[in-house]
């Protein structure tokens, strides 16, 4: 017989398997971002204190799933709460990390292009996928909401797993110059 997912137990379960990869992630920082594309532009102990604070943030989540469930951890789960802890669930399986694509959303919504009306009214309504997923990230208090802009150019703004959404975050990038770039 198999399992239903939306379970406290099979969600907790999720955020505790992807806890152990971001300890595993944070304990060989210097390897997994020579491996990744600007990961020699990151500084490995800063981002392996975020990898950490994720991982324990899915732990402390899953704890709280398990108290909540009581004696009986196999009982479903109201679909509001499984969707919040499926959010968390996901970003501890995707490296702590959930985009926030409310920006694209509202440009298009705003846009005025054919065949976008109906993701305008959603827009203003307050019923757009991503504001309803915005909201559910924000509903289970785990996240950093984190919006950066490097040398002039907005960043793609994404929820970081671990903190609270009350925090801004902005990581500290060097300045570029002249024996940075290619010449000619």
């Amino acid at each position: 017989m198999r399992e239903h997912t939306d379970t406290f137990e099979a969600l907790a379960r999720r955020c505790e398997a992807g806890a152990r990869e971001l300890e595993h992630e944070a304990d060989n920082a210097a390897e997994v971002l020579a491996g990744r594309c600007g990961g020699d532009q990151i500084d490995p102990q800063q981002w392996a204190a975020k990898q950490h604070a994720a991982a324990q943030a899915a732990r402390e989540y899953a704890a709280e799933l398990r108290a909540e469930a009581g004696d009986d951890p196999t009982v479903r789960m109201d679909p509001a709460r499984r969707t919040q802890a499926e959010r968390v669930a996901k970003a501890a399986e995707m490296g702590g990390y959930l985009v926030d694509g409310r920006p694209l959303a509202e440009r298009t919504a705003q846009s005025g292009m054919y065949g976008t009306e109906t993701e305008r009214v959603a827009w203003e309504a307050g019923t757009h996928p991503a504001q309803v997923k915005a909201a559910e990230i924000e509903a289970t208090g785990r996240f950093t909401y984190v919006a950066e802009t490097i040398e002039g150019i907005d960043q793609v703004p994404l929820w970081q797993l671990g903190g609270t959404t009350a925090e801004q975050v902005s990581t500290p990038h060097p300045e570029r110059t002249d024996s940075d770039t290619d010449e000619f």
